[in-house]
């Protein structure tokens, strides 16, 4: 009688998440990160540095584990591989790999920017094999690998199966910031909570070229993960040292970068944010 209950109570949760995957996935990625996080910010400062560290990496890595863990729930251990070897696409055309460094670059500009208003330009203290080695740090463990199998290879294409190409990125992109709202209540000099809602907004446009590449790359996951990896790298190279004079850069960058983000839209077309590809997408 035990057995015969608890396969029931299996079908039903599965069909529930048959039926809203993409809501259980943000719902259950959220509540999994925030409370491996929750220590850092009731501990802030009085967390032992390499304690703080794993934490924060644990966290950034649930995004993709449960991903593939629902993708295996779902559709069984052939797509969890099928969905991993879209990290390998990447035969793709230069373009991408210039887009890439453009909106990269993008974040510098702003910067620059900023001082010619007035604010003060941050202190660089960095070397290539510093920056290269934080690049690939950033890929993994770090954010890149572990969150973008969940944004952009779970819940994207699921999302755009029923909804256009831009509103899809903005519900990504407006969980993907709010994910990383903890990191802002830990009392770091480096993430001061002032930055949190610039960031959250960064990350809602930032979302549109994510899926302007992914539909273009007919679904690279590689293209996604060296996007941000390469965008991190600014972000903590260069925007790192600024202080509390950070959130004004941030918004400088926000605004650039969505002028950026309206100009793609004009020209791919909110449907597909393609001219030459349909959108990516995946029914359950």
């Amino acid at each position: 009688m035990e057995q015969h209950t608890l396969n029931e109570t299996e079908l039903v949760r599965l069909s529930l998440l048959q039926r809203h995957p993409v809501t259980i996935f943000f719902a259950l990625t959220l509540a999994v990160a925030w409370a491996l996080w929750l220590p850092l910010v009731l501990l802030q400062d009085r967390m032992p540095p390499p304690a703080a560290l794993l934490l924060t990496l644990l966290g950034s890595l649930v995004p993709s584990t449960l991903a593939l863990v629902f993708v295996a729930r779902l559709h069984g251990r052939g797509e969890v591989w099928r969905l991993l070897r879209r990290l390998l696409i990447a035969r793709v055309s230069v373009g991408w790999y210039a887009a890439i460094v453009a909106l990269t670059a993008l974040a510098v500009f702003a910067a620059w920017v900023s001082t010619l208003l007035g604010v003060p330009g941050p202190v660089v203290i960095a070397t290539i094999p510093g920056v290269a080695s934080l690049f690939l740090f950033s890929i993994f463990p770090g954010s890149a690998m572990g969150e973008e199998i969940g944004w952009r290879g779970f819940a994207l294409p699921r999302l755009q199966a029923r909804l256009n190409a831009l509103a899809a990125s903005l519900i990504v992109g407006a969980i993907w910031g709010t994910f990383h709202l903890p990191l802002f209540l830990t009392g770091s000099p480096v993430r001061p909570l002032a930055l949190f809602v610039p960031f959250a907004l960064n990350c809602i446009i930032m979302s549109i070229f994510y899926t302007w590449m992914y539909n273009g790359t007919a679904g690279s996951l590689f293209v996604a993960v060296l996007l941000h990896a390469s965008t991190n790298l600014p972000l903590t190279v260069v925007y790192g040292p600024l202080g509390e004079q950070v959130v004004p850069v941030f918004w400088l960058f926000d605004a650039i970068l969505a002028l950026a983000a309206i100009a793609l839209i004009a020209r791919t077309g909110a449907a597909s944010l393609s001219r030459k590809h349909s959108k990516q997408t995946v029914s359950a």
